[in-house]
């Protein structure tokens, strides 16, 4: 028989592919990147992905919950999702930047969505299990939020 809690954690992990799967993909593209900024900003979503990935395990019970990690993963999504408007500030352009123009274009709701995630991030709670499984969607919400609006389809 299938449990209940596996199949939300079925389809949180298909959501988490979701929004990994271009950070996978862009991650190989890094070295191949010659502007700076881009460089910059694929390195900060590769180490959101690399926290969501932590968190995620952890939720979907593929990895022992560990306090001292996931307060880690968490401090590394609130200190990088804060970052975000800085590091798209400057529409930097390579061929391979996933970054729509309308980033730039719609400014304040790019801005919105960045402030949007952080406070996903801020009130990510990993003190306990059950609570990282009650509040690590909304951060995995809002990064797909920003994701379909201001990301190229990959």
């Amino acid at each position: 028989m299938i449990r209940p809690d596996h199949v939300r954690g079925a389809g949180f992990i298909l959501v988490l592919l979701l929004l990994t799967g271009g950070v996978l993909a862009q991650s190989g593209q890094i070295s191949r990147v010659t502007d700076t900024g881009v460089q910059k900003r694929m390195m900060a979503m590769n180490a959101n992905n690399t926290a969501l990935t932590v968190l995620s395990d952890m939720m979907g019970g593929r990895a022992v919950f560990d306090r001292a990690r996931a307060r880690d993963a968490r401090r590394r999504l609130i200190y990088t999702t804060g970052r975000i408007p800085a590091l798209f500030r400057k529409a930097h352009s390579d061929p391979l930047s996933n970054a729509r123009p309308e980033i730039w274009s719609d400014w304040p709701g790019f801005r919105q969505q960045a402030k949007s995630a952080r406070s996903a991030a801020r009130k990510l709670d990993v003190s306990t299990l059950p609570r990282l499984r009650k509040t690590l969607p909304r951060v995995i919400h809002a990064c797909l939020a920003c994701h379909r609006a201001y990301r190229k389809d990959m």
